[in-house]
């Protein structure tokens, strides 16, 4: 696993540390999980399974492109 740091909202902070409270498990392990279940990152990470890594700072390419697609469409990203 690689360790990020993120800024979340108190509201948001609050609800993650009660979820983790209620599984026994660690906010860090709250958000794998949700985003896991996410559609838009499931999708993702089926591209990055079929794809082999080039190394260290390899970037989907097939990603990239569908992002920026969905960013000059929309202006923004949807989740």
């Amino acid at each position: 696993m690689r360790k990020i740091s993120i800024s979340l909202t108190d509201e948001l902070d609050d609800a993650l540390e009660s979820i983790a409270m209620a599984q026994g498990a660690n906010k860090s392990r709250v958000i794998d999980n949700y985003l896991r279940e996410h559609k838009i990152v499931q999708h993702y990470l089926e591209i990055i399974r079929s794809e082999p890594k080039t190394g260290v700072f390899a970037m989907s390419h097939k990603i990239v492109d569908d992002l920026k697609e969905r960013t000059t469409i929309t202006g923004r990203t949807s989740s």
